[in-house]
């Protein structure tokens, strides 16, 4: 009788030695940038993830079709869109002050400033698909042509 639990523990050692040596090497670096990746070696090891192309605190709605995304590209591009939302005089994103519903009153109080917000989105997004060699973009647009942006909170 085979022990699988213990052959799956020694396959995953077997496989976190292999990408080990790959990373410590710079193998999987090479790889990787060969691949046409910017991030390094981080991909190789990362998780995928699902994502809202078109963010739900913007008034993209919470049922769309989710891009995939290693959970270090996820993680960066929500970096870098915050990053151009602060830049831009945008409210925080995410935390005390930065929710949906923060959001939403804050486009109600600035007509046009959802509008402003979403071409920041589609820039950094598309940056972000030349840098990475993803396709988050083409989720974003066919969310847009799809849904209806909401500048109200959502109900509960």
């Amino acid at each position: 009788m085979f022990d699988w639990g213990g052959v799956a523990g020694d396959l995953t050692d077997i496989t976190t030695g292999v990408l080990d040596f790959m990373i410590g090497g710079g193998l999987a670096g090479e790889i990787v940038k060969g691949l046409g990746y910017t991030i390094g070696p981080d991909i190789v090891r990362g998780m995928v993830q699902g994502h809202r192309a078109w963010a739900k605190f913007l008034g993209g709605p919470a049922k769309q079709d989710l891009a995939r995304l290693h959970q270090s590209l996820h993680t960066m591009l929500h970096r870098d869109l915050a990053a151009e939302l602060k830049a831009a005089g945008f409210p925080r994103v995410g935390g005390r002050g930065g929710g949906i519903g923060n959001w939403a009153e804050y486009f109600a109080e600035n007509p046009g400033m959802q509008d402003e917000a979403i071409a920041i989105l589609r820039r950094v997004t598309r940056e972000f698909d030349r840098k990475n060699g993803t396709k988050v973009s083409r989720y974003l647009d066919e969310a847009l042509v799809k849904g209806k942006a909401s500048a109200s909170p959502p109900s509960p």
